[in-house]
């Protein structure tokens, strides 16, 4: 692996200088005064449109200010052919790539130069399709025609209030530019995007726990490894020795954290096998409040399943700029065999965007070109798809519509999805005093999409008044995210696939209360059906998530250890799930046939595809459409009497919506299903 110090030599650097005039900055002309016609150009994130914004002021001049240009990619279309199609190798070098597919050095050289003329300083990567600005922001208002404003965002979703920059404008530059610009990000400091980890709802009923006594029920990355058939390739020594593994995230990580979890789990690695890469700045101090948590089971799971490997984890700001400069660095860097993120955000809250004329679709098609440049250069991808279920933006505007997460979304990313492991769970019923008055119990009879319908028939156990009350509660609308794009469409690799285009479904909840806020019309509340028929449907266009999914049931979950748990848990060592873990864990996966095979693997989903539906599947599709009822599957147990009964109401194989349709290949709960990874990698080598 090349020493860390040599990423700067993977970058191509340029450090613009204003004029200078006696000593000092000459101001440049502002664009609507300097004889250019200016051309509007898209932004990225734009937190005015959030319900209950509000103006406090104009932002001060002197704020500094991070601003991404991203350029447009040149010959698109064959390059995201290619993609699709299977790009097995040869792999290009980042500069092969940038010769190939990024934007040329001159239009690169152009808008430097005209940044100069305001002030501002900037930084090309080596694929000259991201350059990375910095100044102020009135350098920045008079170089993109805006006015930043000052707003207070309210608390909304897993959303904290924040305080904010921004510009209510998309901005604009002279027309020769915008023609090679798909869009500008930073115009505002808004952190938009949620990790996709979650803690188990029987979290506070376990007893504390610390490295030294981690309970059976919570599983570690050792059983990973052998539920899913890893287990005789590590065991010949392929542990992904000679490999790096990528983390993009959006939050900090203190290294000596996993290091201790992985000694206690034998993992030989040392804190020295991680490299810390902060993109513009860094994302702050070490926090659980802001994300740490997600960062460490990233390093943790993806380091203890591939032990062998280097980690390099690109730490970024929680903002727009901040997301996509980190996979261009991770792409442009070309280190990592393999990358994987557990951070998005809904498709609706970009359609709100879009709705409201702040932005266009062209924000998703930034993360499609770092992806594409991945694909492209044999790294692999991995974007967790969250865990909302089908309703992805009940964290990010709050709205009840069916949706999915970007990026996960892209064609060119393989989206990772949640199922729940088979087995018994059992909740205690509790009075007021405390005293246990009864046990509910469920009984997951196999490896299901991951939904927490299963949960709802024993509200008594959480505290909530009825079954309705739990199913309607935010807190309790948790499964594998998955559904179809309204963004992307949908990639040639998903053509013809059983299940893709038409779907079954239990609509326990129905979407309700529609609401207009910037010209967007969205539901906002549910009503709840116990017992739903089963319905049918088709869905003749947009890309279909998840591809592939693993145990994500945060009640079937895995032993996370942060030492910040403690004063927010009672423990260092809880039981956590999400789609996060999957994402990290197919990282991993992926890095252990590339030390098995001696090269990289390159982008899955065409391989994954293809071997669905082979005659030797590796997959286990979850094509189950029955509802789970009774005693054999809920029940409660009277606590005096020691009587056991039927507890009301069914469950089934779902994401709260989507269910499978037996005989197919794909199901838009859990995707492709899961796989036996051991013999998954022979369809790797045979490429």
């Amino acid at each position: 692996m090349p020493h860390p110090a040599s990423r700067a030599l993977r970058r191509r650097v340029f450090i613009t200088a204003a004029a200078m005039v006696c000593g000092g900055l000459t101001a440049a002309p502002a664009l609507a005064s300097s004889g250019a016609s200016p051309t509007s150009v898209p932004q990225g994130v734009n937190p005015t449109i959030i319900k209950g914004a509000a103006k406090t002021g104009a932002t001060a001049t002197g704020t500094k200010m991070q601003v991404s240009f991203i350029l447009k990619a040149q010959n698109l279309s064959a390059l995201e052919s290619k993609v699709q199609s299977g790009w097995t190798g040869p792999y290009l070098t980042t500069a092969q790539f940038a010769a190939q597919y990024g934007q040329t050095p001159q239009v690169v050289s152009e808008l430097e130069s005209y940044l100069s003329g305001y002030g501002i300083t900037s930084t090309a990567d080596a694929d000259n399709l991201d350059v990375r600005a910095r100044g102020t922001a009135g350098q920045f208002e008079k170089a993109l025609s805006v006015l930043e404003s000052n707003y207070q965002i309210p608390a909304h979703g897993k959303q904290r209030a924040q305080t904010v920059y921004a510009s209510a404008s998309n901005p604009q530059v002279p027309s020769g530019l915008a023609s090679d610009i798909l869009s500008i990000l930073g115009l505002t400091n808004y952190a938009p995007f949620d990790s996709q980890a979650i803690a188990a709802k029987r979290t506070a009923g376990n007893a504390p726990s610390g490295l030294s006594d981690i309970p059976p029920s919570e599983r570690t990355p050792a059983d990973f490894e052998s539920e899913y058939g890893l287990t005789n390739l590590e065991a010949a020594g392929d542990t992904g020795q000679g490999q790096t593994i990528g983390i993009v995230t959006l939050a900090s990580l203190n290294p000596a954290v996993p290091s201790k979890f992985w000694s206690v789990l034998g993992v030989k690695s040392a804190a020295s096998r991680i490299t810390l890469d902060n993109i513009d700045g860094g994302a702050g101090p070490v926090s659980v409040k802001r994300g740490s948590d997600e960062t460490t089971l990233d390093v943790e799971q993806s380091g203890a399943i591939a032990q062998g490997a280097h980690i390099d984890v690109y730490q970024a700001p929680n903002t727009d700029p901040g997301f996509a400069d980190a996979f261009f660095a991770a792409a442009s860097d070309n280190i990592a065999g393999s990358v994987s993120t557990s951070w998005g955000e809904s498709e609706t809250y970009i359609a709100a965007a879009v709705a409201a004329g702040k932005e266009t679709p062209t924000y998703a098609e930034t993360f499609d070109e770092a992806f594409l440049e991945l694909a492209a250069q044999g790294q692999s991808n991995f974007v967790a798809t969250g865990d909302e279920g089908a309703y992805q933006d009940a964290d990010d505007l709050g709205t009840t519509a069916l949706a999915v997460g970007n990026p996960a979304d892209s064609p060119y990313a393989t989206a990772a999805g949640g199922t729940t492991n088979p087995g018994t769970q059992t909740y205690p019923v509790t009075n007021a005093a405390g005293k246990e008055t009864a046990q509910d119990q469920v009984d997951i009879p196999e490896q299901l999409t991951w939904g927490w319908a299963y949960l709802w028939p024993m509200y008594k156990a959480f505290g909530a008044p009825s079954e309705q009350a739990a199913a309607t509660s935010a807190s309790f609308e948790g499964g594998s995210d998955g559904g179809y794009s309204t963004i992307e469409p949908r990639p040639s690799y998903q053509d013809g696939v059983s299940g893709v285009g038409t779907f079954s479904d239990y609509e326990y909840l129905t979407p309700i209360d529609p609401t207009t806020v910037n010209g967007l019309t969205e539901p906002t509340a549910f009503s709840f059906t116990p017992v739903p028929s089963l319905g049918s449907g088709t869905a003749s266009s947009g890309r279909a998530i998840p591809d592939l999914s693993f145990d994500g049931d945060p009640e079937t979950g895995y032993a996370l250890y942060d030492p910040q748990f403690k004063g927010l848990y009672g423990a260092t060592v809880v039981e956590f799930g999400g789609t996060s873990f999957v994402a990290p864990q197919l990282n991993a996966v992926s890095a252990v046939y590339q030390s098995a095979l001696g090269h990289r693997v390159g982008f899955w989903n065409p391989v994954i595809y293809s071997a669905a539906q082979s005659a030797g599947s590796p997959f286990t599709p979850i094509d189950i459409d029955q509802q789970f009822q009774g005693s054999e599957y809920l029940s409660t147990t009277d606590a005096k009497t020691g009587i056991t009964s039927a507890l009301p109401g069914a469950f089934s194989s779902d994401n709260l919506y989507y269910t499978g349709t037996p005989g197919t290949d794909y199901n838009p709960g859990s995707g492709l299903g899961y796989a036996n990874l051991g013999a998954l990698e022979n369809d790797f080598a045979s490429q």
